[in-house]
């Protein structure tokens, strides 16, 4: 049972869907042929490769034959498209007709598996496994992009094309390292993509000359795209940032307080991510007093439909809404009610979101008045952040030192003294992350004299290297060399030393 016929074959897709019917029926393959139109999506996903121009050739027959084989085992077409190419003709045909014979082929590419640790010459799986996190991460931001618009959202040939082909890589990852893929399905995907990549069960994330181990592409309580996934889409300069989220938000936040006109644009700005930071839950009648002593009443509608949405009934515990101690926001309910009793805050940098330190301050009573909480978005980006950045401002003005919080519409978080000293809190998970962003831009803080980076006290506790593997990835030459890298809390010690001096 050969092929020796067919080697010399060439023909349309209308042939090459008559030729697999009929090797199908005299190989016995208990497969369902594939249609004409079939076998065009075959091609469009790269599963048959034809040369573009040219007629189908006896390749894609036995590639032809071997996608409805992998189809029947369960396999996907992004896993099919991912282990074909390693086949040749010669081993291509042996597996064909083990099927035909019964015998079972394993269809494992012809190719070394990977186990840590890494051979000396690991450096090309270590830039495939980099290619495929940044794929993912502009994937994710494209689908959320989606999301947000209202947009059909499905796994077909309408996902983003860098979220597919991350999911091609993924799979490849996983076969080459002898497992079975796990990347097959988008939600599955998606779904680990709540954790650090070194949680996913490949040794190439583990790995020491893998930077982005710890990184957490999508928030796990508030299932929106991280600051880390929206610098590692940027890292290479080819995905725009008009599809960052935060980038976004920032625009519309910007379009919204320029309505006001020069002079009171800024002042509305810090106002505004005041009220995001401190102010997240909120009344509708208190929100229209903030707007109302800040001198933005023309703002709130953009205010209350672009940035808030009601408080859920499903988000209430026993018919009230608890507000966080620490940041303010609204906790959630949580599955487990003896290590949460009256819910957990979703704000990953919050005290909050710990069980031993979990503290509700208030209870709000949603008949009393229509509750509002900032959008995921804005608490991932904004009000977390702001947990760092107001506790240096407000110790600024402690010491009795001249700051300015988000001045001229966020030059910086905190200024000193006019543009003496600018400092940013940045609470990035991955060191990497945070490097990499700051050695595009360092961002406002270059027309200060004095640079300052806030790094949260909680991730140097968590990870006491995070300072030195920060140092390691910084540039160090240009404006990155000139900044400061401190704990908040060196920051704030720092605030103390400059009062006294003054």
């Amino acid at each position: 049972m050969d092929f020796e016929d067919i080697r010399q074959w060439q023909g349309t897709a209308e042939a090459i869907a008559k030729e697999l019917k009929r090797q199908i029926a005299r190989l016995g393959l208990s497969v369902e042929p594939p249609a004409v139109r079939t076998v065009r999506l075959w091609r469009s996903k790269q599963l048959l490769s034809q040369p573009k121009g040219q007629e189908f050739r006896f390749r894609q027959i036995l590639e032809g034959l071997g996608v409805a084989l992998l189809l029947k085992r369960g396999w996907t077409l992004a896993a099919i498209a991912q282990v074909l190419p390693s086949f040749p003709d010669a081993t291509l045909e042996h597996q064909i007709i083990a099927e035909a014979n019964c015998q079972d082929p394993s269809w494992l590419p012809q190719m070394q598996t990977t186990t840590l640790p890494l051979p000396t010459g690991h450096a090309s799986t270590i830039d495939l496994a980099e290619d495929t996190v940044i794929l993912l991460a502009q994937g994710i931001l494209r689908q959320y992009a989606r999301i947000i618009n209202r947009d059909i959202v499905r796994q077909d040939d309408s996902i983003p094309s860098e979220l597919y082909r991350a999911m091609c890589k993924l799979g490849r990852l996983y076969i080459e390292a002898g497992k079975s893929d796990r990347a097959a399905c988008v939600h599955t995907v998606l779904e680990r993509a709540r954790y650090p990549l070194n949680k996913w069960e490949l040794d190439i994330f583990c790995h020491a000359d893998f930077d982005s181990g710890q990184v957490i592409l999508i928030d796990p309580d508030l299932r929106v795209p991280t600051p880390d996934c929206a610098v590692i889409a940027n890292s290479r300069g080819t995905f725009g940032e008009d599809n960052a989220i935060e980038h976004r938000l920032y625009e519309r936040l910007r379009e919204a307080t320029e309505r006001l006109g020069i002079r009171r644009q800024h002042k509305a700005y810090t106002a505004l991510r005041s009220l995001f930071g401190s102010l997240s839950l909120i009344g509708e009648h208190q929100l229209l007093d903030y707007l109302r002593e800040n001198d933005l009443t023309p703002l709130q509608g953009t205010i209350v439909d672009t940035f808030f949405d009601s408080v859920p009934d499903i988000w209430l515990i026993n018919g009230y809404a608890h507000r966080c101690a620490h940041c303010g926001t609204l906790m959630r309910p949580y599955a487990d009610k003896i290590l949460f009793p009256d819910g957990r805050c979703p704000i990953r940098q919050c005290l909050g979101h710990n069980s031993s330190t979990a503290k509700v301050s208030e209870k709000l009573d949603p008949n009393q008045d229509r509750l509002l909480i900032a959008k995921p978005q804005i608490l991932t980006y904004w009000t977390g952040p702001a947990i760092d950045e107001l506790a240096i401002f407000d110790a600024a003005i402690k010491n009795g030192l001249d700051a300015e919080l988000y001045p001229e519409s966020d030059l910086c978080d905190v200024a000193i003294n006019g543009r003496n000293i600018g400092i940013d809190a940045k609470s990035y998970s991955s060191p990497v992350s945070l490097a990499l962003r700051l050695n595009r831009s360092i961002g406002g803080l270059e027309h200060y004299r004095r640079r300052i980076i806030a790094v949260s006290d909680q991730l140097i506790e968590e990870r006491p290297d995070y300072l030195s593997t920060f140092q390691s990835a910084i540039d160090k030459k240009g404006s990155t060399a000139t900044l400061e890298i401190m704990s908040v809390s060196q920051v704030i010690q720092l605030l103390k030393a400059i009062k006294y001096e003054n």
